[in-house]
């Protein structure tokens, strides 16, 4: 005589194997489109950036449309950084010009998305939009991290599975970056 319980059992399995692992499969092959179209933007915007040595408008604005073309409903955190090499002239006694040991340190200043975006989108800015740029020099290094700020498909349903056990929300970090080659302003 057979368990009524182990045929409930049986069912259960027998649902998960049919439905459940097919659709978490298809979810993960769309998070994996959507790493590899946000990591096509990301190369190719930082690239631009890095040979061109400037950020204008309508490349951010092609960056972040880039970004949203293949991800469907993803939502991405991007922060951008620039560091600006800066030489430091070393003196034995900072007071007297004359103490100069022909040495410079090289340091670097870091701005951020925050800092960068007013040269950008300022309305109030005299210059017009087509005309305004973020210059950087030759040496200089830029970089873009992105990651994913909502969950995806794939990840909740392994939530659901897991009972919230699954881990990290984040499936989608790249961070790139690279020296400034030119400064082609």
């Amino acid at each position: 005589m057979p368990n009524p319980i182990s045929k409930v059992v049986t069912v259960i399995l027998a649902v998960l194997l049919l439905y459940y692992v097919p659709t978490y499969q298809s979810y993960q092959k769309q998070d994996d489109l959507a790493y590899q179209v946000a990591y096509q933007a990301v190369t190719k915007f930082v690239d631009n950036v890095r040979t061109k040595g400037y950020i204008t408008p309508q490349m951010y604005e092609d960056f972040q449309r880039d970004l949203t073309v293949g991800s469907g409903s993803i939502l991405y955190r991007t922060e951008i950084v620039h560091e600006k090499k800066i030489y430091t002239p070393v003196y034995t006694d900072p007071t007297n010009p004359a103490s100069f040991t022909n040495q410079y340190v090289v340091d670097f200043d870091e701005y951020y998305w925050e800092q960068i975006h007013p040269f950008l989108f300022d309305e109030s800015s005299p210059t017009p939009k087509e005309q305004r740029m973020y210059k950087l020099t030759a040496g200089d290094f830029f970089s873009v991290h992105v990651e994913n700020m909502t969950k995806t498909k794939a990840t909740m349903l392994f939530d659901f599975l897991t009972g919230g056990l699954g881990g990290n929300d984040v499936v989608i970090s790249i961070p790139y970056g690279g020296m400034v080659l030119n400064e082609d302003y």
